[in-house]
């Protein structure tokens, strides 16, 4: 039997806690793998790792998220800080001891246009150790193409890059020159799957809902391109026609965009009908959200890949979303949801109005997308580690070629 793959997990700053925890207890279960967890302790959750029997270890320091009350740049400092005392001490331990790999889930550094990270990938490289990358956005969100240089270098460090589907994966290829049998498609899986239980009238209970309004969901982390506002927009027609629905956006963010948020609603006279949840919810409290919600809402600008609707359609309910490649992959109009265009208020209004006025519509879509299925962990893992396998394969069959960008 082969020696396992001693892999390094990084993701210094907890950037994406749950899929890379879901992610490391599935490789583990599944064999073949050594895996140790490069991360602080999510500040949102920090026993998030410990539910899934996954211990983390960053390197030196992990302080960052007790500092809950801490004013939010000052925050920012620290927890800056730390990513780089963190990186100087496992790039350390590389030389002492070398794992066979290192993934990357985020680079934390690289999105504020600092080089840090890339510095991190090249000592590794020198250190002859393969590189997996996952490809959670092709850029940075909301940043425009600024950054493009930057991911350019980035991408081409890597030994291996893994896309969630295959635009990703095109996008990738075509935009920033890799070649195509570097890239591996895997896709992403669904989070809090194990929390699917429950009933739907004693979460109602939980939340204050009452039995009989129809509840629509909006969750994730508050950003402008997850078009919040958009989504508003079309709620205020949707209360002229139906003034017993009710939305719910269920999320934290930059508190000015929060506060614009509740501006909008107040401007768009709405109160009323929208119940605004703007922090960071418990798991409990969120799936019970989820199996209290009669239809969820995706009105997204842009996105390569989204954890927030994976996690919402594994509980069969309708899903009303913008018409983008991401999630084009995954529904199709008018049999397993409604797909509207960005900006186009008036079809989001009306698809949303469509759902809300009829249950058996809603019954068939959710049923329709759960007999689909979605990519389950264990699956995922097994794909995960035979790009390690490659990755390890390539880079032992032939010297590291220094890296021209």
């Amino acid at each position: 039997m082969p020696e396992p793959i001693r892999v390094v997990m990084l993701d210094l700053l907890s950037i994406v806690p749950y899929y890379t925890g879901h992610l490391c207890a599935a490789l583990r279960d599944c064999g073949g793998v050594q895996i140790k967890l490069a991360s602080i302790s999510y500040q949102h959750d920090p026993d998030c790792f410990r539910r899934q029997g996954i211990r983390n270890d960053p390197g030196l320091f992990n302080f960052a998220y007790r500092l809950r009350g801490t004013l939010p740049m000052v925050r920012r400092l620290l927890k800056a800080f730390e990513c780089l005392g963190n990186m100087a001490a496992l790039m350390i331990r590389f030389t002492l001891r070398k794992p066979d790999l290192v993934h990357v889930q985020f680079l934390p550094l690289a999105s504020y246009g600092l080089p840090m990270d890339q510095w991190f990938l090249r000592l590794a490289r020198a250190l002859g150790i393969p590189l997996v990358y996952t490809v959670h956005n092709v850029l940075p969100q909301d940043s425009g193409p600024r950054h493009k240089a930057a991911y350019r270098r980035i991408y081409q460090l890597a030994d291996r890059l893994i896309c969630h589907d295959t635009h990703a994966a095109s996008r990738v290829a075509m935009e920033f020159s890799v070649k195509p049998e570097k890239i591996t498609v895997i896709p992403h899986g669904p989070l809090f799957q194990e929390r699917l239980g429950g009933s739907s009238e004693r979460a109602r209970e939980r939340l204050g809902l009452t039995p009989n309004e129809c509840l629509v969901l909006w969750q994730g982390i508050l950003r402008p391109y997850k078009g919040v506002s958009f989504l508003l927009h079309a709620w205020q027609q949707v209360c002229s026609k139906d003034p017993q629905a009710r939305l719910a956006v269920v999320g934290a963010g930059d508190r000015d965009l929060e506060q614009a948020i509740e501006d909008e609603v107040r401007v768009l006279g709405i109160q009323s009908r929208v119940r605004l949840e703007l922090r960071f919810v418990s798991v409990q409290e969120l799936t019970d959200f989820y199996r209290a919600a009669d239809v969820l809402v995706y009105p997204y600008r842009e996105i390569t890949t989204s954890g927030a609707l994976l996690t919402g359609a594994v509980y069969g309910k309708p899903i009303v979303a913008t018409a983008l490649p991401a999630f084009e992959q995954i529904l199709r109009h008018g049999e397993t949801a409604l797909l509207v265009h960005y900006g186009d208020v008036g079809a989001l209004a009306s698809a949303l109005l469509r759902l809300i006025g009829d249950e058996d519509l809603r019954r068939t879509l959710g049923e329709r997308l759960l007999a689909n299925g979605f990519p389950q962990w264990p699956e995922i893992a097994s794909r995960t580690y035979e790009c390690y396998r490659a990755a390890v394969a390539a880079r032992s069959i032939c010297k590291p070629q220094p890296v021209r960008v």
